[in-house]
């Protein structure tokens, strides 16, 4: 039996790298582990990687740059969500981001609200109440 062990990475197809490179660096502080016009790819402290790429070639048949986005969010925790919804504020002169509104307390512990990059992908954006950003199985 093969039991699920761990999400490893995550790919979304866009229409230009360099923006949503620029746009993710500047909103989550971090540097691209690999850039070029057509890929790049961040790579989390956890060893999670989020990488964006161009859908050429074969690729082209499975992806869509244009595809519909509004049917799921991707959750990143953050040290300091107050902080990471500042500094998304702060972008909304630069990009065509969405934001919710302003955090809000979950009763399952987290704290979080929704961001639309972009490209339309959707984000929830969260601080996790225990120290390794993960919640707790119960």
């Amino acid at each position: 039996m093969t039991a699920l062990l761990a999400g490893s990475h995550l790919i979304l197809a866009t229409a230009d790298v360099p923006r949503i490179t620029r746009f993710f660096a500047a909103a989550f502080e971090v540097v691209a582990h690999f850039e070029n016009e057509m890929f790049s790819e961040f790579v989390l402290p956890s060893g999670f990687r989020i990488a964006f790429f161009v859908p050429v070639g074969a690729s082209a048949k499975s992806f869509r740059a244009e595809a519909e986005r509004d049917g799921s969010a991707v959750g990143l925790t953050v040290t300091d969500v107050d902080a990471a919804h500042g500094r998304l504020l702060e972008l909304v002169e630069s990009f065509p981001i969405k934001l919710s509104g302003p955090p809000k307390d979950h009763p399952w512990g987290e704290r979080s609200f929704l961001l639309t990059d972009p490209d339309g992908n959707r984000w929830e954006i969260a601080q996790s109440p225990t120290e390794s950003g993960m919640l707790r199985n119960r």
